[in-house]
């Protein structure tokens, strides 16, 4: 049947291995014009190789216990209804593979509806009900898609709607478990334009190569074709090639400590997902991993552990929303079964053994974590001290987040859509972040920044961390310039954890100095977004409050002090993404700005205060303007006053 660009006379004489013997003269026949006899003994070698039944070992079970989900989820598919990026659409009798239904004609939905997650709906379908019409359903869409989704001849791996390479790698997965499950309730000519197709994905794949987490994902769908489907002529190469790239990889995009060097928790997921496939596709075929796949894995999901706050979520640095270490490392559990912390963190504290450290810098990576212990109600923080990274970077370094007493007090905007919206602009921006502007502008690595492959082996620049029994200390800077002319301000960021300072619960001191070449007056403007929950004003205090009773104090030792909500114009401030179908209204969220104006240099303190059961203890702090005094002053309710040097 000719769909793919590929031809079937083509395939038949240079793409299968004929040196297997069931499929030696394939050739002949395909040049004798017998394409009937060809497909025919190479579909029944196909379904006489391929072990369904080990492949998808363990799968009907999984399927059984979602039975309800299963067959709701499949009658959309068989009305042709389609969800991309959250947004439905129902097509009529034909399918449009190209199609784009957004309002704002967003670039994700086409290309996330080609990875087929439909497909292996239809597969789980037929697998719980054994019902021909989920088989006669996918062949028709296979074939659709065939016909339309040609693939290119010398395009970018960007470029294309049907054919970026991120989307020709990621599909590899879906479709591999959809042959199997499908694989003897379809035709000869669908097992014959399913194989043509993978044989076109491996030569994109392999031809048309991009870098970080796009890279892992094509990596793992050429050696998913490699390793699963051994007869075609490339098999072995298409193989070996993916794994000497895979493992390669670990050096040129982990750093020492662990983190992938987007610095996104989301894609460092995506990374540690696709070798975590890797593995998962040797067990079900039942062969030998490479050990290099076990080894890498460990320093990849230790990160979760590592970052977790006392919800066992992440921080959300760059294009990341939190991501939860427990459901993260689920799969590293099965595969280490005797890490103790791993089960400690999967079974939320019922087992296992607590992590031996607490707060900690990654020297590498450039997060610093604060924390006074393991339990649910600890008090946590995170400080971004980050290079700016080689991908999804947002312009945030000096952004501080805290989560106490099971809140999450201090946040940041995390990721939105890729859009055009203010909302992604703001989430980019330094302004959707607990750190610093200059006169009105944000940071901008942006464009000045290139990524080079020495940077995976660079310590990040911080000027000092060290974590002690009563408190820890965090400092970096940032030095790139702000706005479009690079203005030229050193912010520098001290970051004090008081853990048990002179009998005090745990609090926080952030200490910001401002640093300008010129004698030109300057205005830093200090951003701190708070949870949506009650704020009140007192004096120099602004206070959230939370139902039980918990409280989180901000007060600063100068500058204005103003709180923003929801604000759209001039430009966007107070948000938090919601990530709804179409234009949504955002979340609303307090946020407080304070403003400080400065010549030359200035030094500014602000005190983060969590507190339990009403109960908050500053009242003011009192700190020099001048850069090189260390002393700071406490004012606490009921009188007392307490010096604290940096």
């Amino acid at each position: 049947m000719e769909t793919t660009r590929l031809s079937d006379l083509r395939f038949f004489t240079e793409c299968i291995d004929l040196s297997i013997p069931a499929l030696s003269g394939l050739d002949t026949l395909a040049r004798d014009g017998n394409f009937s006899e060809a497909i025919r003994r190479f579909a029944a070698y196909v379904r006489e190789t391929l072990k369904p039944d080990v492949y998808l070992a363990g799968e009907r079970e999984n399927i059984e216990a979602r039975a309800d989900t299963v067959r709701a989820e499949a009658e959309r598919v068989f009305g042709h209804m389609f969800i991309s990026c959250r947004v439905p659409y129902t097509f009529g009798k034909e399918i449009d593979w190209e199609f784009n239904p957004t309002y704002n004609g967003y670039v994700e939905w086409p290309w996330q509806l080609n990875r087929h997650p439909e497909w292996k709906i239809l597969a789980d379908y037929y697998l719980l009900t054994g019902d021909r019409k989920a088989a006669e359903e996918w062949e028709a869409q296979l074939i659709s898609w065939a016909k339309q989704a040609q693939v290119p001849e010398n395009a970018s791996p960007y470029a294309t709607i049907c054919w970026r390479t991120i989307e020709a790698g990621i599909r590899i997965s879906p479709w591999t478990y959809t042959f199997h499950a499908f694989l003897h309730a379809v035709s000869d000519d669908a097992v014959v334009v399913f194989c043509k197709s993978l044989w076109e994905h491996a030569w994109r794949l392999r031809n048309f190569n991009t870098k970080n987490n796009w890279l892992i994902m094509e990596l793992h769908g050429l050696a998913r074709i490699g390793h699963v489907f051994p007869f075609f002529r490339e098999s072995a190469d298409w193989l070996d090639y993916a794994m000497t790239r895979l493992k390669e990889e670990l050096d040129v995009q982990v750093y020492p400590d662990g983190m992938q060097n987007e610095l996104s928790v989301g894609y460092h997921s995506v990374v540690v997902h696709n070798y975590m496939g890797i593995l998962d596709m040797y067990r079900r075929t039942g062969k030998p991993a490479p050990d290099f796949l076990e080894k890498g894995l460990v320093s990849l999901n230790d990160v979760y552990v590592k970052l977790a706050a006392p919800d066992l979520r992440t921080p959300a640095p760059n294009d990341s929303g939190r991501v939860s270490a427990v459901i993260e490392l689920r799969k590293a559990l099965e595969l280490y079964p005797d890490n103790e912390v791993y089960r400690y963190i999967v079974s939320e504290r019922k087992e296992g053994t607590p992590p031996p450290y607490g707060s900690l810098l990654m020297p590498y990576g450039g997060a610093a974590i604060f924390r006074t212990g393991w339990e649910p109600d600890a008090v946590w923080a995170y400080m971004d001290m980050s290079p700016f990274g080689a991908g999804h970077q947002h312009e945030d370094k000096l952004n501080v987040t805290v989560f106490a007493y099971g809140h999450e007090m201090l946040h940041e905007a995390g990721v939105f859509d890729y859009d055009t919206s203010e909302m992604r602009k703001y989430v980019l921006s330094t302004r959707a972040h607990n750190t610093a502007r200059i006169d009105g502008m944000d940071q901008n690595r942006r464009p000045r920044y290139q990524w080079e492959p020495d940077d995976i082996r660079k310590l990040c620049d911080t000027a000092h961390f060290v974590s002690e029994p009563h408190r820890d200390t965090a400092e970096s800077t940032y030095d790139e310039g702000y706005g479009p002319d690079f203005l030229d301000v050193k912010h520098t960021r001290r970051f004090l954890f008081c853990k048990d300072e002179q009998g005090l619960p745990p609090f926080f001191v952030c200490i910001d100095r401002f640093a300008a070449p010129d004698d030109v007056p300057h205005c830093a403007e200090l951003l701190w977004h708070l949870a949506d929950v009650p704020t009140m004003v007192e004096g120099t205090c602004v206070t959230s409050l939370y139902d039980d009773g918990t409280g989180f104090t901000v007060t600063a030792s100068a500058g204005g002090c103003s709180i923003v909500k929801g604000q759209k114009a001039p430009e966007f401030q107070g948000w938090f993404p919601k990530h709804g179908i179409g234009d949504v209204e955002h979340y609303a969220v307090p946020t407080i700005k304070q403003t400080v104006p400065f010549t030359g240099g200035t030094r500014v303190v602000t005190v983060l205060w969590p507190h339990h059961s009403y109960d908050p203890h500053i009242k003011s702090v009192e700190a020099s303007a001048d850069p090189a005094e260390t002393s700071v002053l406490l004012h606490l309710i009921g009188g007392r006053t307490i010096e604290l040097i940096e």
